[in-house]
């Protein structure tokens, strides 16, 4: 099923691939094999697919959107919770929640609750108003970034240089920035730099420059920067 040019769908089951190619709209709930956006569309519903979303330029979804994989090329946003085995962003992105196993972002992610994953690749910007939850978080910042809590097994929060061209324009905040948390960070092994947080917890940690943390608790092992600040330091009894 195609819309090509300009035109609509009504919502439904589609046993089949549903394209949009130029400027279209679905009138509700969709489910299909595979759907993809080259230009500009919007599902007004859910959309769930059996195989892969693509997006490339400019799409939305204003319900929740389930799918194998998602791929974003652009500008995407779904009002509603992400579910699947894989995202790739490679632009910006816009959710309600993201629940995938993995998130890979080269660009702007942004979630209006929580995101979980088993491994969350960041590269760029991200904001969480609520839990990041990842076995494995790696995150290389541009920008400010922020989210309520981290949790998870291996965290490793870094600034990397200025984002350049395209992804650039995408970017609000202080350059180079630092990433907020406004609750804990807790995890096995944590690696931070350029990270502010009420409290880290941890069995290795290392807290490097530009870190501003409340209390930190760790299990075996400390490696404090000299230019960090750090409100209390207590090892744990186990």
């Amino acid at each position: 099923m195609v819309i090509s040019g300009s035109g609509s769908l009504p919502g439904g089951d589609y046993n089949e691939e549903v394209h949009i190619s130029g400027s279209g709209v679905i009138n509700g709930n969709v489910s299909c094999t595979e759907f993809s956006i080259s230009g500009s569309g919007e599902v007004q519903g859910n959309l769930r697919c059996t195989g892969n979303t693509k997006i490339s330029g400019s799409g939305s979804v204003k319900g929740n959107l389930e799918a194998d994989e998602t791929s974003i090329s652009g500008s995407g946003t779904v009002s509603g919770n992400v579910k699947g085995n894989r995202c790739n962003v490679s632009g910006m992105f816009e959710a309600g929640g993201i629940m995938v196993n993995e998130l890979n972002v080269s660009g702007k992610i942004k979630a209006g609750g929580d995101i979980s994953a088993e491994n969350a690749v960041i590269h760029g910007m991200i904001e969480a108003a609520g839990l990041i939850n990842a076995e494995k978080f790696d995150a290389a910042f541009d920008y400010d970034s922020s989210a309520e809590a981290i949790g998870g097994s291996f965290i490793h929060i870094r600034r990397k240089g200025l984002a350049a061209g395209f992804f650039s324009r995408l970017f609000k905040g202080n350059k180079g920035g630092c990433f907020t948390v406004s609750g804990s960070i807790e995890g096995d092994v944590i690696d931070i730099e350029y990270t502010t947080a009420e409290s880290v917890v941890g069995r290795e940690v290392i807290i490097g420059p530009g870190c501003k943390i409340g209390k930190l608790t760790y299990i075996e092992k400390i490696n404090i920067s000299p230019e960090a600040e750090v409100g209390s330091v207590e090892k744990a009894e186990v």
